[in-house]
């Protein structure tokens, strides 16, 4: 039997919900009208109450109560659970461990941290030695490769490091 492991979507919406409990239209307004988030990613509202059938599945989160809609539909306001809570604070401070996950997961991170108050400091500083320890890793391999593996040896390790410099201002 394999675990669910939510996507970075689900994360996203589990993280939003951690900040208030919210119905799935709210937070698909908040992740569109949010102008860090919205540069970030773009989640649709199907894709939000995807996310939220799985984080139910998964035991994440929870039906806290039902309103009624605006429209006469009643609303769902869904909370975290205590899993829920863990699983999301472990997710905002845990690096990513390759930097393709950088442009949309890590920069969901910051943006979710800094809406929580929290530092970004500490995290950038950790995912900065995660870079750097990558960049050194092609960098010492690179002599040994032909010339197309090695443009793209380079390419991995300027993108590599202008993400380090990002870190270095955060």
């Amino acid at each position: 039997m394999r675990l669910y492991e939510p996507s970075v979507q689900d994360q996203i919406v589990l993280a939003i919900i951690g900040e208030q409990p919210r119905h799935g239209f709210a937070i698909s307004k908040e992740l569109e009208h949010d102008p860090s988030l919205a540069a970030v990613i773009r989640i649709r509202r199907p894709l939000v109450y995807r996310s939220i059938n799985c984080l139910l599945d998964a035991k994440l989160i929870r039906e806290a109560k039902v309103e009624p809609g605006d429209q006469g539909s009643q609303r769902v306001i869904y909370t975290l659970t205590a899993t829920g809570k863990l699983a999301s604070a472990k997710w905002l401070d845990k690096v990513v461990e390759h930097p393709r996950d950088a442009r949309i997961e890590l920069l969901a991170k910051f943006v979710l941290r800094s809406r929580r108050k929290l530092k970004n400091q500490s995290l950038a500083k950790r995912q900065k030695k995660r870079f750097e320890r990558l960049a050194e890793k092609l960098h010492s391999s690179d002599h040994l490769a032909t010339d197309d593996v090695r443009l793209v040896s380079l390419w991995r390790i300027e993108n590599i490091n202008a993400m380090i410099r990002l870190l270095d201002a955060v």
